[in-house]
């Protein structure tokens, strides 16, 4: 029987920084004589400061008007964000959209009044031209099957690469940089950086577990390398993926081999029809036998992932999905 586990906790653990900072004061001196100033003297010191002050102001207006420049841009230009993940991506960098995925998770509520453009993998490019966009992002495992008909709408295409944890962070860079929104990006980057200290100290020094993880799309089934996302999480936190040197990222199951590693845990990820996958899943594994023999069947160690931080991209609850996985593998209270 497969047990679906709701993890709860303090997967944001606090951590806190004391700036000191300390001020010095000098005290000027001056000679005893007598200082006799010409007006010639007089007349040139004035027009330095004239001219001092003078080029401060212009310098001034100058970055006004390129931090004005910027904001306008960011604000004027029209962007579709054609996945979930580059829709969160954007929303935190308080970049506005006018075109959304048509998706059954929930989207942030800056985006509520923006167009539906249909499935991620096959956007509905009439509706994408008829808003007229400037630029179009999407993930880069689209590029091929995608970039033509972006192009075609006269808008530039931005692909993003969400494969990995360290791809999501510099996709979260270089959409920062290409919507002069640095700010806001190093702002999400440090909150990456606080949570996997918190996951480095709490696995230091444990022997990961075997697992094995497997990919559920309707009644296919499929098995993951660490050459996917979940399966990256799973490395970065110690765990030993059973599915080595694989020719791909997704291979068939081969139930001769996975009974031969026989892993610790099995870690089922859905996608698209996240309860459809599951009660197909269940079905296999009931109706299998040869999944009984498994000791992770056996010791209840097959745990259905939470869609929301597991799925085929990485998206901002990347860093949480760390400690998820660790409360998983390791059996700590969050």
């Amino acid at each position: 029987m497969i047990k679906k586990r709701f993890l709860t906790g303090a997967m944001a653990l606090a951590m806190s920084m004391m700036m000191i900072t300390g001020c010095a004061s000098g005290n000027g001196s001056s000679d005893s004589g007598t200082t006799v100033t010409t007006a010639q003297e007089s007349t040139t010191q004035e027009n330095k400061q004239e001219e001092t002050t003078t080029q401060t102001v212009s310098e001034s207006a100058d970055e006004t008007t390129t931090d004005t420049t910027k904001e306008t841009k960011a604000e004027q230009e029209k962007v579709v964000a054609s996945s979930v993940a580059v829709v969160q991506i954007l929303d935190a960098l308080g970049i506005p959209m006018v075109g959304v995925p048509t998706s059954s998770y929930e989207l942030p509520e800056s985006v509520a009044d923006a167009a539906r453009i249909g499935n991620p993998m096959s956007p509905d490019m009439e509706v994408i031209t008829s808003l007229e966009p400037d630029v179009i992002v999407s993930v880069d495992s689209l590029s091929d099957e995608l970039k033509d008909s972006f192009e075609g709408t006269g808008a530039e295409s931005v692909f993003v690469n969400l494969s990995s944890y360290d791809g999501l962070k510099e996709s979260i860079s270089q959409l920062g940089e290409r919507f002069s929104a640095q700010d806001k990006a190093a702002e999400v980057l440090e909150g990456f950086a606080e949570k996997e200290a918190v996951v480095g100290k709490e696995i230091e020094g444990k022997e990961g577990p075997s697992v094995l993880i497997i990919f559920g799309a309707g009644s296919s089934f499929m098995v993951c390398s660490e050459d996917t996302y979940v399966g990256d999480l799973a490395k970065r936190v110690g765990a030993v993926n059973i599915i080595q040197d694989a020719p791909a990222a997704f291979s068939p199951v081969d139930m001769e081999y996975l009974a031969s590693c026989n892993p610790e845990y099995i870690l089922f990820m859905a996608h698209a029809n996240p309860e459809e996958s599951l009660a197909a899943f269940k079905t296999e594994f009931e109706s299998n036998e040869a999944w009984q023999n498994f000791d992770a069947v056996k010791n209840d160690k097959v745990i259905a992932l939470p869609t929301g931080y597991f799925g085929m991209s990485a998206n901002l609850q990347a860093a949480d999905a760390l400690w998820q996985l660790v409360t998983i593998l390791y059996g700590t209270e969050g």
